[in-house]
């Protein structure tokens, strides 16, 4: 079935009409649930090929049709009325608040009374891979207006791009512009730009709808330097603070996660989650971008949401036999999961439907990007190919991987520790906390990285580690080449700060459930771009004593 639906025009030389194509279909009058499939066009029927995200810098870079039509199908989408359950505004509160029913899934009793998104457990990599995919294929529908055949082919191969954080950590150009100039159906086209910010329709905001926050700016924000709510300099100063740590956690993640509950989420004791990296991206861009409740509103989150999935989908490729959860575990309760209800792979992804429309997208039908009609630029040879020879693919995702996150001096040489790897292991439970906070680690003056915490969930432990190595290759030789010295040095120097919100400190040791372990890792090479490095036994050299580190930083 095809539906015309209006568009809100964003200028007077747009089309204010347009064809949808099938991948989303809502019946509005019936309120049929909205079933997400992924996109269908572009798909090459010989091979199965499917078209790529890009990285949102080259796809910039590209310009032409696809560039065009993706600002453009942003534009229409944020400008499409908030009431209306396929806006910008509706897909965005799904994540957070305003707390309301979607898709005719409404909250459950003994549910959080929080968002649908599964922060902090296990479901949270599966959780957004259909919440992105619906996303895509909405704001596909608003990208086929063009005539032109060059338009034509780039409506039928769009799919959203996804920021690498972890390999550029600096804010993309593209969304650091107020307004932005694309090629429109009648020559050049200049808009408010949509990827610098939402601008709400209702304002003030609706105290029922977004309790405490009533007093928000009249568009999401991120870093301020106090006089705007917009400061690309705090912003990028923030990111190039942790750029270091995102690279080093990313890396940390594909070479010693062993399961999905591991890769997945910083609930799993071996803190070596993608769900860690992700929060430090969330708060050094800070601004509403940092508050949960919202943060969805900001374009940037699909952007960096789909990097997440990006990160999911390469960890997939070389594990090829652990794509979906391995444990069952026991929810804290979410929007519509009651607390205590156990979660396996099998249990649904809500507020996401099936094809079918009947039943959820569960840990299984979300295990493969694939399933949802797209690939990445580090997967589509194998997509031209086919699957046949998964090793073979392992290993030039490997190699990719090696590329793009194994850690580097500043020259771009390769670093190898000298056989084993120190991290300080940080553990708490976060009803301990005024949420959202940092948890930072310093080793004397020098900040060795982070565990951030979100504003949900308020409960549950929470698990991370923090990589030492470029901290130590900045000791003096002689320290770096005796182990014991080291370890040390380590216990000596080692600090920690927890900072709210606000910018005010809380005293570390009154925080009871906060414990840090400096653990060693021994680790071997072996001197193959395509293989990961080989980690050894874990030895727990001591819990921290926990100090608070006089520092205005973080």
């Amino acid at each position: 079935m095809s539906i015309v639906r209006r568009l809100i025009p964003w200028a007077a030389c747009v089309s204010t009409t347009a064809v949808l194509t099938p991948q989303v279909q809502l019946d509005v009058q019936a309120q049929q649930p909205i079933p997400v499939t992924g996109m269908t066009t572009g798909i090459n029927n010989r091979t199965g090929e499917r078209p790529a995200r890009w990285e949102i810098n080259a796809l910039q870079a590209e310009g032409g049709p696809r560039w065009d039509l993706y600002i453009q199908a942003l534009a229409a989408l944020q400008n499409k009325t908030e009431a209306d359950e396929l806006s910008h505004f509706s897909i965005s509160g799904i994540h957070g608040m305003p707390y309301a029913p979607f898709n005719g899934v409404g909250p459950v009793s003994g549910g959080s009374g929080g968002g649908f998104c599964p922060h902090g457990e296990t479901q949270f990599a599966a959780w957004h891979r259909p919440y992105v995919a619906l996303y895509e294929s909405i704001a596909s529908e608003y990208s086929g207006h063009q005539n032109a055949s060059a338009y034509r082919e780039a409506g039928q191969i769009f799919r959203l791009p996804y920021w690498d954080w972890a390999s550029n950590a600096e804010l993309p150009p593209s969304c650091a512009q107020e307004s932005i100039t694309v090629r429109g159906p009648h020559g050049p086209l200049t808009l408010r730009n949509p990827l610098y910010s939402y601008r709400w329709q209702s304002y003030p905001l609706n105290e029922t709808q977004f309790p405490g926050l009533e007093n928000s700016p009249a568009e999401t924000t991120r870093a301020s330097d106090g006089k705007s709510d917009f400061s690309l300099d705090v912003v990028n100063a923030n990111l190039a603070l942790v750029a270091n740590q995102l690279k080093d956690l990313v890396y940390r993640t594909f070479t010693y996660a062993e399961n999905f509950d591991e890769m997945s989420s910083m609930a799993d004791p071996a803190g070596v989650s993608f769900e860690a990296s992700h929060n430090v991206v969330h708060n050094a861009v800070g601004g509403s971008f940092a508050t949960v409740e919202i943060t969805a509103f900001d374009s940037l989150f699909m952007l960096h949401h789909a990097n997440l999935d990006r990160l999911a989908a390469l960890w997939m490729a070389v594990h090829s036999n652990a794509t979906y959860q391995s444990q069952s575990y026991v929810s804290n309760g979410l929007y519509a999961t009651a607390r205590g209800e156990t979660v396996t792979a099998e249990s649904p992804l809500k507020p996401f439907y099936n094809a079918d429309g009947r039943t959820f997208h569960t840990g299984l039908s979300a295990a493969t990007p694939e399933s949802f009609g797209y690939t990445y630029p580090e997967l589509k040879k194998w997509e031209e190919r086919g699957d046949s020879d998964k090793d073979q693919r392992r290993k030039d995702v490997v190699s990719r991987i090696n590329d793009l996150y194994s850690p580097k001096n500043d020259d771009g040489v390769g670093v190898r520790p000298l056989g084993e790897e120190w991290f300080v292991q940080v553990a708490v439970n976060r009803s301990e906390l005024e949420l959202p906070c940092n948890i930072n680690i310093y080793v004397g003056e020098t900040f060795a990285g982070r565990m951030t915490l979100l504003g949900m969930p308020m409960h549950g432990l929470a698990h991370t580690e923090i990589p030492l190595q470029r901290v130590i290759r900045g000791l003096d030789a002689n320290t770096t080449a005796d182990r014991t010295a080291v370890e040390r040095v380590l216990l000596d120097r080692l600090r920690v700060e927890v900072k709210k919100e606000s910018g005010t400190s809380i005293e570390a040791k009154n925080i009871h459930s906060l414990e840090l372990s400096l653990i060693a890792t021994n680790v071997t090479y072996s001197g193959s771009r395509s293989e990961f490095p080989k980690y050894g036994n874990r030895a727990s050299h001591a819990k921290v004593v926990l100090e608070e580190v006089p520092n205005d930083g973080g």
